[in-house]
């Protein structure tokens, strides 16, 4: 998220819109015919967003206007990636502690030999 947007718990859909650039109708759509938000509500049933909803706004914008994807093929493609979140490069080798980079070789050599017996 941007270092313009206030920090709180909760946004209601017209400040998501106006963050985020999508409309409040369009949102809504995305909640009930997509099936892909799933803002909290309050007992006078008004949405709240969290800051985790508004980063998976993002990542759907991104989805429908980069990839030009349907809302079945968000829903699967945010399924597949856990958390429902944009994917992220694993750190650099250098940026891991000697011992976290020798337990990633000593899981790789066993995952090889696994792959071995299954062949």
């Amino acid at each position: 998220m941007d270092q313009d947007i206030p920090q709180k718990p909760y946004y209601t859909i017209g400040e998501v819109s106006r963050i985020t650039g999508v409309r409040a109708h369009v949102l809504r759509y995305w909640e009930s015919a997509g099936k892909i938000l799933r803002p909290t509500r309050r007992r006078s049933r008004h949405r709240l967003y969290r800051p985790a909803d508004i980063q998976l706004i993002f990542e759907i914008k991104r989805l429908r206007e980069e990839e030009k994807l349907t809302l079945a093929a968000m829903r699967r493609q945010l399924r597949r990636s856990p958390g429902s979140q944009a994917y992220s490069p694993p750190p650099p080798p250098q940026a891991l502690g000697n011992e976290a980079l020798a337990l990633l070789h000593s899981i790789r050599r066993e995952l090889l030999a696994l792959k071995e017996l299954l062949e």
